[in-house]
Protein backbone atom coordinates (compact mmCIF):
# COMPACT_ATOMS: atom_id res chain seq x y z
CA UNK A 1 0.00 0.00 0.00
CA UNK A 2 1.09 3.04 -0.98
CA UNK A 3 2.49 5.76 2.34
CA UNK A 4 -0.23 7.44 4.12
CA UNK A 5 -2.92 5.28 3.22
CA UNK A 6 -5.84 4.51 5.54
CA UNK A 7 -8.35 2.22 5.86
CA UNK A 8 -10.83 0.38 7.86
CA UNK A 9 -11.12 -3.31 7.71
CA UNK A 10 -14.43 -5.30 9.45
CA UNK A 11 -15.22 -9.01 9.92
CA UNK A 12 -17.13 -9.38 6.68
CA UNK A 13 -13.64 -7.64 4.81
CA UNK A 14 -10.46 -9.11 4.45
CA UNK A 15 -8.15 -6.27 1.73
CA UNK A 16 -8.04 -3.08 3.42
CA UNK A 17 -7.79 -1.77 0.25
CA UNK A 18 -10.91 -3.50 -1.54
CA UNK A 19 -13.61 -2.67 0.69
CA UNK A 20 -16.33 -2.45 -1.82
CA UNK A 21 -15.41 -5.62 -3.53
CA UNK A 22 -14.84 -8.24 -0.41
CA UNK A 23 -17.87 -6.24 1.63
CA UNK A 24 -19.63 -7.80 -1.97
CA UNK A 25 -23.71 -7.21 -1.77
CA UNK A 26 -24.20 -8.33 -4.71
CA UNK A 27 -27.68 -9.09 -5.29
CA UNK A 28 -28.60 -12.77 -6.98
CA UNK A 29 -31.00 -14.75 -8.43
CA UNK A 30 -30.01 -18.40 -10.12
CA UNK A 31 -30.05 -19.23 -13.88
CA UNK A 32 -28.85 -21.80 -15.52
CA UNK A 33 -25.42 -21.90 -17.74
CA UNK A 34 -24.09 -24.98 -19.75
CA UNK A 35 -26.44 -27.55 -17.86
CA UNK A 36 -25.42 -25.97 -14.36
CA UNK A 37 -26.94 -24.05 -11.75
CA UNK A 38 -24.78 -20.71 -11.85
CA UNK A 39 -25.71 -17.62 -9.72
CA UNK A 40 -25.97 -14.63 -11.43
CA UNK A 41 -27.76 -11.00 -11.80
CA UNK A 42 -31.20 -10.67 -12.82
CA UNK A 43 -29.75 -7.33 -15.27
CA UNK A 44 -26.07 -6.18 -15.67
CA UNK A 45 -24.60 -3.15 -17.12
CA UNK A 46 -21.23 -2.42 -17.14
CA UNK A 47 -19.43 0.69 -19.04
CA UNK A 48 -16.48 2.74 -19.08
CA UNK A 49 -16.34 5.41 -16.47
CA UNK A 50 -16.24 8.46 -17.63
CA UNK A 51 -14.92 9.79 -14.16
CA UNK A 52 -11.24 8.81 -14.35
CA UNK A 53 -10.60 11.06 -11.04
CA UNK A 54 -13.70 9.71 -8.63
CA UNK A 55 -12.49 7.12 -6.56
CA UNK A 56 -13.84 3.40 -5.90
CA UNK A 57 -16.73 2.86 -4.61
CA UNK A 58 -19.88 0.82 -3.99
CA UNK A 59 -23.39 0.99 -2.95
CA UNK A 60 -26.26 -1.03 -2.65
CA UNK A 61 -29.84 -0.03 -2.99
CA UNK A 62 -33.20 -0.98 -1.07
CA UNK A 63 -34.78 -2.29 -3.96
CA UNK A 64 -31.83 -4.68 -4.90
CA UNK A 65 -29.56 -2.29 -7.07
CA UNK A 66 -26.10 -2.90 -6.81
CA UNK A 67 -23.72 0.04 -7.89
CA UNK A 68 -19.84 -0.11 -8.11
CA UNK A 69 -18.29 2.86 -9.46
CA UNK A 70 -15.03 3.56 -11.10
CA UNK A 71 -13.23 0.46 -10.34
CA UNK A 72 -10.66 -2.01 -11.74
CA UNK A 73 -10.81 -5.12 -13.29
CA UNK A 74 -7.65 -5.87 -10.68
CA UNK A 75 -9.20 -4.67 -7.44
CA UNK A 76 -12.63 -6.50 -8.96
CA UNK A 77 -10.49 -9.43 -9.20
CA UNK A 78 -9.08 -9.62 -5.72
CA UNK A 79 -12.28 -9.07 -3.61
CA UNK A 80 -14.64 -11.35 -5.50
CA UNK A 81 -12.00 -13.66 -5.61
CA UNK A 82 -10.73 -12.97 -2.01
CA UNK A 83 -7.38 -13.13 -2.84
CA UNK A 84 -4.75 -10.18 -1.95
CA UNK A 85 -2.26 -8.34 -3.97
CA UNK A 86 0.90 -11.19 -3.20
CA UNK A 87 -1.80 -14.01 -4.18
CA UNK A 88 -2.49 -12.66 -7.46
CA UNK A 89 -0.32 -13.48 -10.38
CA UNK A 90 -0.97 -12.02 -13.85
CA UNK A 91 -0.25 -13.69 -17.04
CA UNK A 92 1.85 -12.55 -19.92
CA UNK A 93 -1.46 -12.81 -22.08
CA UNK A 94 -3.41 -10.52 -19.50
CA UNK A 95 -3.84 -6.91 -21.04
CA UNK A 96 -2.45 -3.77 -19.53
CA UNK A 97 -5.79 -2.01 -18.96
CA UNK A 98 -6.49 -4.91 -16.44
CA UNK A 99 -5.08 -2.40 -13.88
CA UNK A 100 -5.45 0.68 -14.73
CA UNK A 101 -8.89 1.16 -16.50
CA UNK A 102 -12.18 1.62 -14.89
CA UNK A 103 -15.50 0.40 -14.71
CA UNK A 104 -18.88 0.77 -13.38
CA UNK A 105 -21.25 -1.80 -13.31
CA UNK A 106 -24.83 -2.16 -12.08
CA UNK A 107 -26.14 -5.69 -11.04
CA UNK A 108 -30.25 -6.30 -10.13
CA UNK A 109 -31.75 -8.80 -8.43
CA UNK A 110 -34.13 -9.22 -5.63
CA UNK A 111 -33.40 -7.74 -2.21
CA UNK A 112 -30.90 -9.20 -0.20
CA UNK A 113 -32.81 -11.22 3.10
CA UNK A 114 -29.67 -12.07 5.29
CA UNK A 115 -26.47 -10.26 4.35
CA UNK A 116 -23.62 -13.01 5.89
CA UNK A 117 -25.43 -16.09 4.85
CA UNK A 118 -25.84 -14.81 1.14
CA UNK A 119 -22.19 -13.34 1.04
CA UNK A 120 -20.60 -16.67 -0.63
CA UNK A 121 -23.79 -16.63 -3.35
CA UNK A 122 -23.06 -12.81 -4.21
CA UNK A 123 -19.35 -13.24 -4.52
CA UNK A 124 -20.10 -16.43 -6.59
CA UNK A 125 -22.07 -13.97 -8.88
CA UNK A 126 -19.79 -11.12 -9.28
CA UNK A 127 -17.13 -13.71 -10.64
CA UNK A 128 -19.26 -15.44 -12.82
CA UNK A 129 -20.07 -11.88 -14.42
CA UNK A 130 -16.57 -11.30 -14.68
CA UNK A 131 -15.77 -14.79 -16.47
CA UNK A 132 -19.12 -13.83 -18.90
CA UNK A 133 -18.53 -10.38 -19.77
CA UNK A 134 -14.78 -9.52 -19.36
CA UNK A 135 -14.07 -13.38 -20.85
CA UNK A 136 -11.82 -13.52 -17.55
CA UNK A 137 -9.61 -17.08 -17.60
CA UNK A 138 -7.83 -17.89 -14.07
CA UNK A 139 -6.64 -20.99 -12.58
CA UNK A 140 -5.09 -21.93 -9.10
CA UNK A 141 -1.40 -22.27 -8.30
CA UNK A 142 1.25 -22.42 -5.79
CA UNK A 143 4.33 -20.71 -4.97
CA UNK A 144 6.97 -20.80 -3.16
CA UNK A 145 7.81 -17.29 -1.59
CA UNK A 146 10.08 -15.06 0.83
CA UNK A 147 7.11 -15.16 4.15
CA UNK A 148 6.68 -13.91 7.66
CA UNK A 149 5.58 -16.36 9.94
CA UNK A 150 3.51 -15.42 12.81
CA UNK A 151 4.20 -17.46 16.15
CA UNK A 152 3.92 -17.43 19.67
CA UNK A 153 6.62 -15.89 21.24
CA UNK A 154 6.23 -17.77 24.16
CA UNK A 155 4.39 -21.05 25.10
CA UNK A 156 2.65 -20.16 28.91
CA UNK A 157 1.63 -16.29 27.80
CA UNK A 158 -0.19 -14.34 25.28
CA UNK A 159 0.82 -10.32 25.27
CA UNK A 160 -0.67 -8.14 27.27
CA UNK A 161 -2.82 -6.54 24.40
CA UNK A 162 -3.73 -9.96 23.02
CA UNK A 163 -7.01 -11.61 25.16
CA UNK A 164 -9.30 -14.70 24.11
CA UNK A 165 -12.57 -13.22 23.44
CA UNK A 166 -15.72 -13.32 25.41
CA UNK A 167 -17.77 -11.19 22.87
CA UNK A 168 -21.45 -12.12 21.75
CA UNK A 169 -20.88 -10.93 17.88
CA UNK A 170 -24.23 -11.67 16.93
CA UNK A 171 -25.53 -9.57 19.87
CA UNK A 172 -23.38 -6.69 19.31
CA UNK A 173 -24.05 -6.71 15.62
CA UNK A 174 -27.82 -6.73 16.43
CA UNK A 175 -27.80 -3.62 18.80
CA UNK A 176 -25.48 -1.66 16.77
CA UNK A 177 -27.72 -2.30 13.80
CA UNK A 178 -30.73 -1.33 15.85
CA UNK A 179 -29.06 1.94 16.84
CA UNK A 180 -29.46 2.99 12.96
CA UNK A 181 -25.70 4.36 13.32
CA UNK A 182 -23.70 4.44 10.10
CA UNK A 183 -20.53 2.11 10.91
CA UNK A 184 -17.29 3.49 11.93
CA UNK A 185 -13.84 2.05 13.51
CA UNK A 186 -15.18 3.15 16.69
CA UNK A 187 -18.64 1.65 16.14
CA UNK A 188 -19.14 -1.55 18.67
CA UNK A 189 -19.46 -4.26 16.79
CA UNK A 190 -16.66 -7.25 16.21
CA UNK A 191 -14.05 -7.22 13.83
CA UNK A 192 -10.66 -5.86 13.18
CA UNK A 193 -10.02 -2.13 12.31
CA UNK A 194 -6.82 -1.53 10.54
CA UNK A 195 -5.42 1.62 10.53
CA UNK A 196 -1.50 2.94 9.60
CA UNK A 197 0.09 1.99 12.55
CA UNK A 198 -3.17 0.82 15.17
CA UNK A 199 -4.78 -2.32 14.89
CA UNK A 200 -8.19 -2.90 16.87
CA UNK A 201 -9.53 -6.04 16.85
CA UNK A 202 -12.97 -7.23 19.12
CA UNK A 203 -13.76 -10.79 19.01
CA UNK A 204 -11.74 -11.24 15.65
CA UNK A 205 -9.76 -14.96 14.58
CA UNK A 206 -6.36 -14.31 13.94
CA UNK A 207 -6.91 -14.93 10.38
CA UNK A 208 -7.67 -11.42 10.47
CA UNK A 209 -4.67 -10.22 11.81
CA UNK A 210 -2.38 -12.26 9.44
CA UNK A 211 -4.05 -10.42 6.65
CA UNK A 212 -4.10 -7.05 8.20
CA UNK A 213 0.24 -7.93 9.02
CA UNK A 214 0.11 -9.07 4.97
CA UNK A 215 -0.79 -5.43 3.99
CA UNK A 216 1.49 -3.36 6.47
CA UNK A 217 4.80 -5.90 6.45
CA UNK A 218 7.17 -6.36 2.95
CA UNK A 219 6.07 -9.72 2.44
CA UNK A 220 2.87 -12.14 3.13
CA UNK A 221 2.58 -13.21 6.38
CA UNK A 222 1.21 -16.74 7.45
CA UNK A 223 -0.32 -17.91 10.53
CA UNK A 224 2.21 -20.63 12.38
CA UNK A 225 0.82 -19.92 15.83
CA UNK A 226 -1.69 -23.32 16.34
CA UNK A 227 -4.28 -20.95 18.10
CA UNK A 228 -7.60 -20.86 17.13
CA UNK A 229 -11.05 -19.16 18.55
CA UNK A 230 -11.72 -15.17 18.47
CA UNK A 231 -9.28 -12.77 20.31
CA UNK A 232 -9.65 -9.04 21.45
CA UNK A 233 -6.29 -7.33 20.75
CA UNK A 234 -4.89 -3.48 20.47
CA UNK A 235 -1.80 -3.15 18.66
CA UNK A 236 -0.06 -0.28 17.97
CA UNK A 237 3.40 0.92 16.36
CA UNK A 238 5.27 3.66 14.84
CA UNK A 239 5.48 3.21 10.46
CA UNK A 240 9.02 2.78 9.06
CA UNK A 241 8.32 6.11 6.91
CA UNK A 242 6.36 8.38 9.54
CA UNK A 243 6.90 10.91 11.59
CA UNK A 244 6.82 10.26 14.86
CA UNK A 245 8.56 10.77 18.62
CA UNK A 246 11.40 8.96 19.07
CA UNK A 247 11.03 5.33 20.42
CA UNK A 248 8.29 4.67 18.79
CA UNK A 249 7.94 0.85 18.54
CA UNK A 250 8.73 -0.69 15.09
CA UNK A 251 6.02 -3.15 13.95
CA UNK A 252 7.80 -6.45 14.82
CA UNK A 253 8.85 -5.01 18.20
CA UNK A 254 5.12 -4.08 18.69
CA UNK A 255 4.05 -7.24 17.91
CA UNK A 256 6.32 -9.44 20.66
CA UNK A 257 6.14 -6.85 23.42
CA UNK A 258 2.13 -6.20 22.89
CA UNK A 259 0.90 -9.02 21.60
CA UNK A 260 3.11 -11.72 22.76
CA UNK A 261 3.92 -13.39 18.91
CA UNK A 262 6.76 -12.80 16.14
CA UNK A 263 7.19 -12.05 12.99
CA UNK A 264 9.75 -14.84 12.05
CA UNK A 265 11.54 -14.56 7.78
CA UNK A 266 10.94 -18.19 6.36
CA UNK A 267 9.63 -19.30 3.09
CA UNK A 268 6.71 -20.84 2.59
CA UNK A 269 4.24 -22.21 -0.59
CA UNK A 270 1.26 -20.10 -0.61
CA UNK A 271 -2.05 -20.15 -3.12
CA UNK A 272 -2.40 -17.92 -5.84
CA UNK A 273 -4.63 -17.31 -8.18
CA UNK A 274 -3.15 -16.70 -11.84
CA UNK A 275 -4.88 -14.36 -14.51
CA UNK A 276 -4.68 -15.66 -17.74
CA UNK A 277 -6.42 -13.40 -19.77
CA UNK A 278 -9.33 -11.12 -20.01
CA UNK A 279 -11.29 -9.28 -22.45
CA UNK A 280 -12.46 -5.41 -22.73
CA UNK A 281 -16.81 -6.61 -22.45
CA UNK A 282 -18.79 -5.26 -24.74
CA UNK A 283 -20.25 -1.82 -22.97
CA UNK A 284 -24.30 -0.91 -22.94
Amino acid sequence: SPPGLRSVQRDSLNVMSLRLTTAAFFVAFTVMVAGQTSPAFEVATIRRSSNSSASEGSEIQPGGQFIVTSTTLDNLVRGVFEVQRHELVVGDGVPSWFASERWDIVGKGPPITDEVAQRPLLRAMMRNLLIERFKLVTRRDERETPVYALAVARSDTLGPQLQRSSADCAALMAAFKATGAVQTPDSPICGLTTLRGWFRGTGSPLGDLVRGLTRMADRPVVDATGLTGTFDLELKWTPDNAAAPAGGASLFTAVQEQLGLRLEPRRAPIDVLVIESAQRPTVE
